[in-house]
């Protein structure tokens, strides 16, 4: 009966617009209890399936329309066995570890060299040939490029200090891209249990260390769970945050799943007094942290597929954490976009407020989150982005997540769409200058694209290297090949091998001077 009232108040809405009280932080809370019960909700596991279920029968308490699910197959890697060691003065020791998903196989005994951050100045000269890369976490450097680093200077594996209190170990994916057959092992422990090594190698006594991983990699079911709003017109603003975790996953990304069904239950009650001008959708992603599934599936089913327009995508990644070490927004570098944001209170609730490329810059290319291909597409995005003690770790539990915060931000990006709902087609497609374009079409034989790389300013990139990963099945990797532009930013970029028998094949292409700055993706038949 009360939806059955909710609808006909949104049927017979005036102008009239409605106030709401602030949110109420300890009304968020019950999400976090209900999610944190499931335990560690990794995608495609049965934890993940009842928070899908969970997240899909609040969406329907709410009111919302068009409420469904969306699957999506991926390469599920599969920890068969593991070992690790370290002798230091003769006295070998097991720490406590863990492997990081998507971890290469391998099994070797050999010397530890300390590879600080691995960046590209850690390692200089570093010879790292035949030996284990001690590398240590930096909250602004990917761990994937940290491991694509020290690959390429040679080493067997990469052993991963964390950072975090309470000797906790960190974890999560290393995977760069997609599905790769060259990653080496990698493997994580705890600061106190590092520590123990680094002092070691500081006095220059010789470590060496055994590690042993092997894996394998099996088909993976993922679920986004999709709900509307309907305005107006069609064209979607989308509104989304990824449900899978490591562990209880509270701060990442429970938390961004409260403000998700938050935001949600207010747009419904402003609805009730003036029908949004554009269709918010409200997504909650799957296989987010292990390669950014959910995100890349719901962009390349509405919008590579369907043709339909996403006119902003606002990503609630990891919103809020107690005492964090960095709390920011972060969004595409469109003026009339940047002013909704501002004027919705953004700069103050969080203490970082910038633009999308800056993330791109610190992680060594990459956007590690769910508007990753949104963005690079073109689409103008915007996205949270807090790191805190305990990332990644056991003790990420409701007590973790800052309330207040996540109250905030959740008024915040209820106003947020407001103010963007105001806004034209025009004034949210204005090109980011940070980003490049590309205009791509398959190759009329075999499979590849023929496109042509110009910069924000329209100038045509030579010299520049273009990359095309052929996936099927959703999201297995086939094939790669790359390519450099000619003079007139121009090429033809194929891969050698990969068929068009599987169902959902799609062809990603990228290109950028260092990392890529456009990717574009072609359906693949």
């Amino acid at each position: 009966m009360r939806r059955l009232v909710f609808s006909i108040a949104i049927a017979g809405c005036s102008d009239a617009p409605v106030v709401l009280q602030p949110t109420a932080p300890a009304s968020l809370s019950p999400t976090l209890d209900a999610l944190a019960a499931f335990g560690e909700k990794g995608a495609g596991s049965p934890g993940g399936q009842m928070a899908a279920a969970y997240i899909q029968a609040k969406f329907t308490a709410l009111g919302l329309t068009d409420i469904h699910t969306e699957s999506f197959q991926f390469p599920r890697w599969m920890l068969t066995d593991r070992a690790f060691s370290v002798t230091i003065d003769g006295v070998t020791t097991t720490p406590g570890f863990d492997v990081f998903e998507a971890s290469g196989t391998g099994t070797f005994d050999a010397l530890v060299v300390d590879a600080g951050t691995a960046t590209a100045t850690d390692l200089g000269t570093l010879d790292l040939s035949g030996k284990i890369a001690l590398v240590r976490r930096d909250p602004s450097f990917h761990r994937s490029i940290q491991l694509k680093n020290v690959r390429a200077a040679g080493a067997l594996g990469m052993l991963y200090l964390s950072i975090a209190p309470e000797n906790l170990r960190q974890v999560g994916s290393v995977r760069y891209d997609w599905e790769s057959d060259d990653v080496l092992p990698a493997i994580t422990i705890g600061a106190d249990d590092g520590k123990l090594i680094t002092d070691a190698l500081a006095a220059q006594k010789p470590v060496t260390a055994h590690m042993g991983v092997t894996e394998s990699s099996i088909a993976g079911t993922g679920t986004n769970v999709i709900a509307k709003l309907q305005g107006e017109v069609d064209e979607q603003i989308v509104i989304g945050a990824h449900y899978d975790t490591w562990f209880t996953g509270s701060s990442d990304n429970s938390g961004g799943v409260a403000e998700l069904l938050e935001i949600a239950h207010r747009r419904l009650q402003r609805a009730a007094g003036s029908r949004p001008h554009y269709t918010e959708v409200f997504v909650a992603y799957d296989g987010e942290e292990v390669g950014l599934y959910g995100g890349y599936d719901y962009y390349r089913k509405h919008k590579v597929i369907a043709g339909e327009q996403l006119m902003t995508v606002i990503n609630l990644e990891c919103p809020a954490a107690i005492q964090p070490d960095v709390a920011a927004v972060v969004h595409s570098n469109q003026p009339k976009l940047d002013a909704a944001l501002v004027a919705a209170g953004m700069r103050s609730i969080y203490s970082l407020y910038g633009g999308l490329e800056l993330v791109a810059m610190l992680f060594g290319g990459i956007i590690p989150t769910d508007i990753q291909g949104v963005y690079r597409g073109g689409t103008p995005a915007v996205s949270t982005a807090v790191d805190y003690p305990y990332y990644h770790t056991v003790r990420d539990t409701p007590d973790t997540v800052d309330l207040q915060l996540l109250a905030n931000s959740t008024d915040g990006f209820d106003d947020a769409i407001s103010n963007i709902d105001k806004l034209s087609a025009a004034d949210l497609s204005v090109a980011d200058p940070q980003l490049w374009t590309t205009s791509a079409v398959l190759a009329p034989s075999g499979i590849g694209a023929q496109v042509t790389i110009k910069d924000g300013n329209g100038v045509p990139q030579a010299g520049i290297t273009v990359k095309a990963s052929y996936l099927v099945d959703d999201f297995t990797l086939a094939d790669r090949g790359e390519v450099v532009t000619d003079a007139n930013g121009m090429a033809t970029v194929m891969v050698t091998s990969g068929d068009k028998s599987h169902p959902n094949n799609f062809l990603h292409v990228t290109a950028g001077p260092n990392y890529p700055l456009v990717e574009t993706i072609l359906p693949v038949q």
